[in-house]
């Protein structure tokens, strides 16, 4: 038996303000009958987002993040701030640099500085 993700899910309270932000943040299409569902799988040709409407607000700290990898950090992290992407904190390590952003609803992300997306 083998086991792959098949999709992360992100809980949220406003379904069309999520979907319009991570359809456009990671180029991924939502289904064309959406209107009043409560689960949504919007998907891309290598990545597929799920968001599921949460019946009360999440408000302990987010257990699973997404980490996207790019080549032009800082012209993405400036992409998804236009979008509705908030800043949190920029890490730079040795070998490691990436930029902690919060989703419109706060949900946590990483933009990744990558040379290599292989």
């Amino acid at each position: 038996m083998a086991i792959r993700l098949g999709s992360t899910v992100i809980n949220c309270a406003d379904m069309e303000l999520m979907t319009r932000f991570w359809s456009q943040a990671l180029s991924l299409v939502p289904p064309s009958e959406s209107d009043g569902d409560d689960f949504r799988v919007l998907r891309g040709e290598h990545v597929s987002i799920s968001l599921q409407l949460a019946a009360t607000p999440v408000s302990a700290r987010n257990q699973m993040h997404l980490d996207l990898y790019s080549d032009d950090q800082a012209a993405e992290v400036e992409r998804l701030t236009g979008l509705g992407a908030t800043v949190v904190r920029h890490v730079r390590d040795p070998g490691d640099d990436f930029v902690v952003m919060t989703d419109p609803e706060g949900n946590e992300f990483c933009v990744c500085a990558v040379t290599d997306l292989a």
